[in-house]
This record gives C-alpha cells, sequence and structure tokens, in this order.
C-alpha cells in the first residue's frame, strides 16, 4: 500500500510538473508596441467631416413592405451619396472602374500592375438600420446630423460600417494622391443592402466577380473589431479577427391537436399550445454539445499568454482543464455562442379567440450554427429533443451553413496581423467565430481566405451604440482606422498564399 502512495505521488508530481513546463513554456504574448503617429497625410478631422457629410445621406436599408414613398426616399439617399462620394474622392473616381451592381451596391476597381496576382477585396456597407419609432428624441444629437462634438462623429452608421468605408477612401485617396501604384488590385465592395440580407447588393457583386472568372487573393469584411476592455483577464486591447462564421436556419415549429371549445379541453399537453410550450421546452433543455476547436481554439492560444499566471496556466493546460474553462465560458450569452449552435426562439403565436382551442399554435426558432455543426444536423437535433409526431419542423428561407476557416498561419492573416500591430499600440490580435452574419460569406467560393474585421476601436458601451442609441466614433480613432487601411494597402505581399 505504502508503495502505492508512493507510485501515486510521483504520478501528481509528475503532472503538477508537465503543468508548470506547459505554463512556462508559453511565448510573450504579440502586441503592438506603442501608439503610432498618422502617416503624414492622414487627417482625422478632414476624415470625421467627410464621414458626418455621409451620415446625413438617410440611406435605410428598407424591409420588403415598406411604403413607396420610404423606399423612394431610400433611392433618392443612395443616388445622392454616390454622387458626393465621386466629388469627395476625385481620384478615385479618376483611377478606379465603377460599376453600379444591383439595387444601388458601388465595386470599384482599382487594377493592380501585375495581373497574375490574385486581387483583395475590401467591404463596408452603406445601408443603416432604421431609428426606433419614438427612439429618435432620446438621442444627444440627431441620428442623422452627423454632428462633430466632444471629439466624435454622432449618428447612425458611424460604427455600422460608414467610419470604415469612409477610412477606406480616405486611405485609397491620399495613395493615389501620392502617385502609389498597387502591384495587386484592390477591390472595395459597399453594399446597398447589408442590413436585410445582401440579397440584392454583394450576393449580386460576388455572382458578377465569379461570372468573370476572378479569384480572390483574401476579403475584408466588419464582424471583429478592436476591443478595449471586453477580454477578461487581457489588460491589453484585443483585435477581434474572425476566421470563420456561424451558419444560421431559420426552424418554423408547430404543433398541431384537434380544436373545439375551450370548455371541454384534452390533456393540457394534447392542446396545440400546451404541446408546442413543451415542445419549446424540450428544445431548451437539450442544448448543442459545446466545442472547443477550430477560431475558439486559437481565440484561446493567442490571449493565453496575456492572461494572469492562474488563467494562463488553465489555457496552457487544456487538455486537463478543458471541462472547467468550457464551464467558465458557457457563463456568459458571448463565451456560449463561441461554443455551440445556439437556440433563439424569436416569434410565437396560436389562437384567435379566448374560448377557442386553437387546432395548431407555431413557433419560429432562429438557431446559430457552430462549425461543428450543419443545417441538416441541427433539424435532426431539434427533431430528437421534441420527439412528437404531432409537431412538425420546417426550414425557412434564408438558411446558410457554416464558413470555412481560414489559414491563420498563410500570408494573408499574416499581414492582416501584422498591419493591426503597425497601427494600434498595445493591441493583441486574436482570431475567433464570428457568430452573426455578414456579406462575406457570398465571397466563400471566390477565396480560402475571408477575414472579419473593422479597424475601429469599441469598448462594451460603444457595442451597445451599434443599432442602438448615440451611436458615434471618436476622430483620433477614424484617422487611425484610415492609417490602418493606408498601411494595409501599400504594404500589400505581392506573392499569393
Amino acid at each position: 500500500m505504502k508503495r502505492a502512495f508512493q507510485i501515486l505521488g510521483i504520478a501528481l508530481l509528475g503532472v503538477l510538473a508537465l503543468i508548470i513546463v506547459r505554463t512556462l513554456l508559453l511565448p510573450a504574448p504579440l502586441l503592438g508596441a506603442s501608439d503610432p503617429a498618422l502617416p503624414d497625410g492622414i487627417s482625422a478631422e478632414t476624415a470625421a467631416r467627410h464621414l458626418g457629410e455621409a451620415i446625413r445621406f438617410q440611406t435605410i436599408a428598407r424591409q420588403i413592405g415598406a411604403s413607396e414613398a420610404e423606399q423612394a426616399a431610400s433611392r433618392s439617399a443612395f443616388a445622392d451619396m454616390q454622387a458626393w462620394l465621386l466629388q469627395t474622392y476625385p481620384l478615385l473616381a479618376a483611377n478606379t472602374r465603377l460599376e453600379q451592381i444591383g439595387a444601388g451596391s458601388l465595386l470599384f476597381t482599382w487594377q493592380g500592375s501585375n495581373r497574375e496576382l490574385d486581387p483583395v477585396l475590401l467591404m463596408a456597407h452603406m445601408d443603416v438600420v432604421p431609428i426606433a419609432p419614438r427612439e429618435e428624441r432620446k438621442w444627444q444629437f440627431p441620428p442623422f446630423s452627423g454632428t462633430l462634438a466632444d471629439g466624435y462623429v454622432w449618428g447612425r452608421g458611424t460604427l455600422d460600417t460608414k467610419g470604415s468605408m469612409i477610412a477606406m477612401l480616405e486611405a485609397a485617396e491620399l495613395l493615389l494622391s501620392q502617385g502609389f501604384k498597387p502591384e495587386r488590385s484592390v477591390l472595395f465592395s459597399f453594399g446597398a443592402d447589408e442590413e436585410i440580407g445582401g440579397y440584392n447588393g454583394n450576393r449580386l457583386v460576388a455572382e458578377h466577380l465569379q461570372q468573370q472568372g476572378t479569384k480572390l487573393a483574401w476579403v475584408s469584411d466588419e464582424g471583429g473589431a478592436i476591443t478595449r476592455g471586453i477580454i477578461p483577464g487581457v489588460n491589453a486591447n484585443v483585435a477581434l479577427v474572425g476566421i470563420a462564421e456561424k451558419g444560421s436556419v431559420t426552424l418554423n415549429v408547430t404543433a398541431s391537436a384537434i380544436g373545439g371549445h375551450s370548455s371541454m379541453p384534452q390533456a393540457f399537453d394534447e392542446t396545440a399550445i400546451g404541446r408546442l410550450s413543451l415542445s419549446l421546452q424540450q428544445i431548451g433543455h437539450h442544448p448543442f454539445a459545446a466545442h472547443i476547436q477550430g477560431p475558439t481554439n486559437d481565440f484561446l492560444d493567442t490571449i493565453a499568454p496575456a492572461q494572469g499566471f492562474l488563467p494562463r496556466m488553465l489555457l496552457a493546460n487544456r487538455w486537463l482543464f478543458g471541462p472547467l474553462i468550457t464551464q467558465m465560458l458557457e457563463s456568459t450569452p458571448a463565451g456560449s455562442a463561441q461554443l455551440r449552435t445556439v437556440i433563439a426562439p424569436t416569434i410565437i403565436n396560436g389562437g384567435n379567440k379566448e374560448n377557442v382551442l386553437p387546432p395548431d399554435a407555431r413557433a419560429i426558432i432562429n438557431l446559430r450554427i457552430h462549425p461543428a455543426d450543419s443545417i441538416e444536423s441541427v433539424q435532426q437535433h431539434v427533431r430528437g429533443a421534441i420527439n412528437d409526431p404531432q409537431v412538425s419542423i420546417k426550414v425557412m428561407p434564408g438558411a446558410r451553413e457554416p464558413s470555412s476557416i481560414s489559414d491563420v498561419n498563410g500570408e494573408a492573416y499574416q499581414h492582416l496581423s501584422r498591419t493591426i500591430r503597425a497601427s494600434f499600440g498595445n493591441t493583441l490580435v486574436a482570431p475567433n467565430l464570428t457568430v452573426v452574419g455578414t456579406d462575406s460569406r457570398y465571397f466563400l467560393p471566390l477565396t480560402q481566405n475571408v477575414f472579419r474585421f473593422a479597424p475601429i476601436q469599441l469598448t462594451q458601451q460603444d457595442m451597445q451604440r451599434i443599432h442602438g442609441l448615440n451611436e458615434r466614433i471618436a476622430v483620433k480613432d477614424l484617422g487611425a482606422a484610415a492609417a490602418f487601411y493606408y498601411r494595409l494597402i501599400s504594404t500589400m505581399p505581392t506573392r499569393d498564399n
């Protein structure tokens, strides 16, 4: 028995030694060293003035069913904004080929000198979401005023994503004024309907390029940003670069039953509404499996060196502490969304009179699909959870599979990372999984490298302003975004992965 305890003690010491060694062997975090100066010619104030002008065009994406007057007002705003853009950036207008595609989306082609190199595509969208009814009076400044005050540009679209678009345009105009000619062609795609799915915008742009036989070296779109104080345990800013995007499927779950008078109902669970409520409960009680893999695994690898000793030890030894790390991530909605397919019941209806049992009741459930799952596996999971032949499941239009995962070791991602670190001080670049949908998904047939990142600096409070009240961007942050695109374009690698 004594020898058994000795062997056990030696084994435990060996495990402890392994844990400590793996922790100590983690490299130092790779950070942008200090806040860099803006390149000569980049003016944050000029960029801010131009963004304020762009905000005043009420380029609202209108859903089907909007009135003709609303649709006409949006069409006019997009046309006016296009004319303003060409007038404000005359060198871009003179030195690129502009194609208007679909319902007002713009594709600029800045031809490179080496046609053997695949082009890159930089994306933003011009359209914005409307202001919620009775919310306009709550804004500090009118949402479409483009006011410059207190060091910020205020208005709908400053963050999502006219700010990124203006930063791209400022960088391109300056480079053209300096006589810069890219070896690799640079495409700019500015969508006009991203907020309603991009079906008549970037989807058509992607199809247009595909019909021309164009292959892209890489694509950069919105999705991640430079976060401040959002990643627990990391004192540095963290630039989140989406290397994959969740899929999405919306299910129509319909429960059927015998209708009739409410004075003589069936058992509660046999009514349509009772059956539906039980089905929803069963779905909620059967969450999808959690996975620390792919983009989430890469994210944890990247932030581990920037943590204190204890969390660094946990992250460096996921072979042992994986269940604990999963439990910690699952404690927040954002962390859980990185690990699994998530379930969101969004609409429910059934019945039309208080004393009539309805013959059916319906719920709409939106699921954001983790790369470990698929549309088919999600349906099977939900059917298995419900396990009731009286409940039907139908996939609604617009479903999409999770995206492929871009290579973090390739030259494209490395160039993007180097440019982020050169443009933003004290910043760690971390790949992650984008949990929302972006227009970049339409370009997946044209490239193996899609990165979802906008060089906008955000706090938790800033993130709540997107689609919310008092959306704004700091003037200095807009200047830094323009400088980022200046460096990104001017130092483009001249070889493909």
